[in-house]
């Protein structure tokens, strides 16, 4: 064979491999880019996902729940339900059992990695409160009771609430926008 043609021969191969090397390497590229796609749509899905369960199943019924009771308790406090006081009490006391068992039950779903000490003072407050006004003879907390810290409303708590429920809705609403969910 002559030397024209071995170098023929040579070059043949070289290209054939380069090409067989430059297909390889995009495919290798393109699988490397679909992986990242896929594991940035499963991480989107997941944080979704738990975005929405924090605020089905545990913000957002604390939320309702304080919503309703700060529009009611102001007019029970007033005197305006007299004749329905121990339906308010139970409705109350109703609505901070419903609370306390979410906290309990449900604590995975809190934002950040704390159990918040004002959840805990929430379920302080709300469990003298009802053992006391649940007494159909004497509804109402004694003046010696109402004076300890522990048992005062927790405001710190409330505004928590209100706080991270409405960041959790615009997180989740920011969410479905950057990801055209919505």
């Amino acid at each position: 064979m002559e030397l024209i043609q071995v170098l023929g021969v040579f070059l043949a191969s070289a290209l054939g491999a380069g090409t067989i090397l430059r297909f390889s390497a995009e495919k290798l590229i393109e699988a490397g880019v679909e992986k990242g796609l896929h594991q940035t749509t499963l991480l989107t899905e997941a944080d979704l996902a738990y975005r929405q369960r924090q605020l089905e199943e545990f913000y957002g019924p604390i939320y309702a729940s304080l919503k309703l009771s700060s529009q009611l308790y102001p007019l029970w406090m007033a005197g305006q339900f007299e004749e329905v006081n121990q339906q308010v009490i139970t409705l109350f006391q109703q609505q901070n059992d419903e609370i306390i068992k979410i906290l309990k039950t449900k604590a995975h779903l809190i934002d950040g990695r704390d159990f918040p000490p004002e959840f805990v003072h929430f379920m302080t407050s709300a469990t003298v409160w009802g053992m006391f006004c649940a007494r159909p003879d004497a509804p109402y907390l004694p003046d010696d009771v109402t004076a300890l810290a522990q048992v005062k409303w927790p405001q710190a708590f409330e505004d928590h609430i209100y706080m991270k429920t409405e960041e959790l809705k615009q997180k989740l609403d920011d969410l479905l926008i950057q990801y055209r969910i919505k």
